[in-house]
């Protein structure tokens, strides 16, 4: 008997078919057709405020959106939270063909990214043994099928706009690292998840994975851009 295996992905919650009463084995087959899935935290979907929580943190933690938490919740602008009131989380129900794509082409892009890990930063280079952040960028797109502009200005517009808060593995990050912080692009990183990313750093001089909790790129991140779908 084939088994159907689920990545781990998609074991930070619970994933229920909200579809037919189909076998799973015939709802997989045909998932485009009939199924979407909800990824959604074991047990209830109320949570309680603890102090220090901000929404930005509460959507972080349940990987939902600040206006979909607010939306839900009829939470008025700079409104403030109350520590041991309850909010309801919102329901994440995905198509399952979208969280499949998601997941197959962010898998591939990643690996491909961190192979080059250690390699040297060269100004103007786009690999493969030596890089520019936007050459490396261009590089591991191009090696996954995906076309995008060779300079990080120009991939900076392409894709759709997310931000920090909405960021996910696979997601190309800008930052303005200018020291007068003139307000354009000039550096682009690919996002590994857990606050981090991998990217050509001309300060380190090779390809690295660096925190987004740097003071430094944490002032200097501009937004994400989903080029992967």
């Amino acid at each position: 008997m084939k088994r159907f295996i689920i990545p781990t992905l998609l074991m930070s919650g619970v994933v229920s078919a909200k579809s037919t009463h189909k076998p799973l084995k015939s709802m997989l087959l045909n998932y485009e057709k009939n199924i979407s899935v909800n990824l959604k935290n074991i047990g209830s979907n109320a949570y309680k405020i603890k102090a220090g929580d901000t929404l930005a943190s509460i959507a972080n933690r349940h990987h939902i959106t600040i206006k979909k938490l607010k939306k839900t919740n009829k939470i008025k602008d700079k409104a403030p939270l109350v520590v041991g009131a309850t909010i309801q989380i919102p329901d994440q129900t995905i198509k399952l063909s979208t969280l499949l794509e998601q997941i197959k082409n962010a898998g591939p892009l990643l690996k491909e990214a961190k192979e080059h890990l250690g390699k040297i930063y060269v100004w103007g280079a786009v690999g493969p043994k030596t890089f520019d952040c936007s050459g490396f960028t261009s590089y591991v797109c191009r090696k996954n099928g995906i076309t995008i502009p060779r300079t990080s200005i120009q991939q900076g517009k392409v894709g759709t706009k997310v931000s920090r808060k909405e960021l996910k593995e696979g997601d190309l990050i800008f930052f303005d690292t200018s020291k007068e912080k003139k307000g354009y692009i000039n550096h682009v990183g690919i996002y590994v998840g857990d606050n981090k990313f991998i990217h050509a750093s001309s300060a380190s001089n090779q390809v690295v994975i660096s925190s987004l909790n740097q003071s430094f790129y944490k002032a200097r991140f501009k937004w994400g851009r989903r080029v992967n779908l």
